[in-house]
């Protein structure tokens, strides 16, 4: 009953999405307060702009960031209605990026990574359109370059110009020319910020060492308290059970399909090891992680055949949101 509603694609779908966006954020919403994570207070050349927008403004920075959630979730769906690569056209990505989106409440502030994963989000999608059309490497310099700009807000989302490569592999033949047109489009971003520094005379070194300190600064790590755990856990294995049976009817697909599936899974996988491994990547890199997770999701809410099983998945991501969210609200 409850994945009918948040799957459909009527207008009372969309209300629910409404509703849901505002209840997980609701806590936020009463209890607006300003950010003091590394990234606010150290903020991206980019970003500093948003950060002095919503200064002494943390309810409007909150509703600001409400509007991208809505926004990326608007743009998950029109992803999959023309690539068409879930063979179902549902809002259920939306539905599952709204809910979760409420998942890490330290996330739930205005905060860098939510725009650059839109940017990356756009990125991805401007090198999927590439995909048999010969003669078109600007979608490359293009990708490549919206990367550049997204680093620009969250300097760890460079990292994610491997996809790039990966894509180029997958859904162009790799060669040295296209490469390289892309590592162009990425470094063009940069160029133009140090030149502008350079031409109004800032300090430079200053711009090298925010870089430097932005990907090497050990941050306060996210805390993973017991119950936190359990659920992760709990949540985790549906990630891998939604996997597995992606990956068991893989080969039943079409082309473009498959190849669409290997880069999110390759999303998927960055994000884990970018956040593991980068000294200061942030507890926000969850918004990365979720593009490619709640297509994952719906693929399995949406093709597997026992569909008792799907709603009681569905369930248990609804209820592990719910749990999370009432937690923090007794603990305010």
């Amino acid at each position: 009953m409850l994945l009918r509603i948040y799957r459909g694609i009527g207008p009372g779908t969309i209300l629910v999405i409404f509703l849901s966006l505002v209840l997980v954020w609701l806590q936020t919403l009463l209890n607006p307060v300003e950010s003091s994570l590394y990234y606010n207070t150290n903020p991206a050349p980019l970003y500093s702009l948003l950060i002095n927008l919503f200064q002494g403004k943390p309810l409007a920075g909150i509703l600001f960031t409400m509007v991208l959630v809505a926004a990326t979730g608007i743009y998950l769906v029109n992803f999959n209605t023309r690539l068409f690569f879930i063979n179902e056209r549902t809002f259920l990505p939306a539905s599952l990026y709204v809910l979760l989106s409420g998942y890490i409440s330290s996330n739930q502030v205005l905060n860098p990574v939510l725009p650059a994963s839109i940017l990356l989000l756009f990125s991805v999608d401007r090198l999927i359109v590439s995909y048999r059309k010969p003669g078109i490497a600007y979608n490359l310099f293009d990708a490549s370059m919206i990367i550049g700009i997204a680093a620009l807000i969250y300097t760890n989302i460079i990292w994610f110009y491997l996809l790039i490569i990966i894509g180029i592999s997958l859904f162009r033949s790799l060669n040295f020319r296209e490469i390289l047109i892309s590592f162009i489009g990425l470094l063009t971003p940069f160029i133009i910020l140090y030149a502008f520094y350079y031409l109004t005379c800032r300090d430079i070194g200053w711009l090298n060492n925010f870089f430097i300190d932005s990907i090497m600064t050990q941050i306060p790590d996210f805390y993973w308290s017991p119950v936190f755990i359990l659920i992760s856990t709990i949540n985790l294995i549906i990630l891998v059970i939604s996997l597995l049976y992606l990956w068991s009817i893989f080969n039943t697909k079409k082309v473009r399909s498959r190849k669409i599936f290997s880069l999110l899974t390759w999303m998927l996988v960055l994000a884990v090891v970018v956040y593991f491994v980068i000294p200061a990547a942030s507890a926000g890199l969850m918004y990365v992680f979720l593009i490619p997770l709640v297509y994952i999701l719906t693929h399995y809410l949406v093709m597997v055949r026992n569909k008792k099983i799907a709603n009681y998945v569905f369930a248990i991501i609804f209820l592990s949101v719910l749990f999370l969210q009432l937690s923090r609200a007794v603990v305010i």
